[in-house]
């Protein structure tokens, strides 16, 4: 009688449960380990160290722009300012820039007035300018905007010196200056808020605009006092 192949089959040595569980274990503990090891040499090498440094300092004028915009709190009794975030987001709408600055962000600043920011920041964050997300930003000072990046509408509640100052710092760029300040234009602005019968109304200072390359709308226009 022949036997069947399986009786001559060479049995396969088995290991009892705990050693393959042990082996299982010891196995999850060293690759525990060399992930530790290796998370160690990233967090503490060189580039990591100086990467991490250089972004706790921040870039200029980030740092100020930060702490600024975190004591922006809105306050829905200031019609005041609620209706100057109406005109500035109509002023960025309605008005044309070089092609050149018509890609990435469309920045608007906003200088000296945390209410006005965080208005602004409620109310048409989320907005596009064409094509161009809406970036609010605001600085505390002149000397925060200067260090910042470019920006297509600043206004500045600083008047005189201070506004002539960031008048000359965007010298040549098409960047629309508003104030709301005695004699606005005459610092500078290209656009300056007036009370008018107690109304909040604007001037515009049409030549300074045609020197900076920016087309004001026919609205804009039409609603200006001069």
């Amino acid at each position: 009688m022949s036997r069947s192949s399986d009786q001559y089959a060479m049995p396969v040595p088995v290991p009892p449960i705990g050693k393959l569980q042990g082996h299982a274990a010891g196995h999850q503990t060293s690759h525990a380990v060399n992930t530790f090891k290796r998370f160690y040499r990233v967090l503490f090498s060189l580039p990591f160290f100086l990467f991490c440094c250089f972004i706790s300092m921040g870039f200029p004028g980030m740092q100020a722009q930060a702490q600024f915009s975190q004591t922006s709190k809105m306050d829905p009794s200031d019609t005041r300012s609620i209706t100057k975030a109406n005109f500035l987001f109509h002023f960025a709408a309605s008005n044309e820039w070089p092609s050149a600055y018509t890609e990435g962000p469309f920045r608007l600043a906003v200088v000296g007035n945390p209410s006005l920011h965080a208005i602004l920041a409620d109310k048409y964050a989320m907005k596009f300018i064409g094509s161009q997300p809406l970036e609010i930003t605001a600085y505390e000072d002149v000397q925060a905007l200067e260090n910042a990046p470019f920006s297509h509408v600043i206004y500045c509640e600083e008047s005189g010196a201070s506004l002539t100052r960031v008048a000359k710092s965007i010298q040549g760029k098409p960047v629309l200056l508003i104030s709301d300040a005695p004699d606005g234009l005459e610092y500078g602005a290209l656009i300056n808020f007036v009370a008018v019968n107690n109304r909040i109304r604007y001037e515009i200072d049409s030549e300074e605009a045609v020197r900076r390359d920016l087309l004001i709308g026919n609205r804009i226009l039409s609603w200006a006092v001069k």
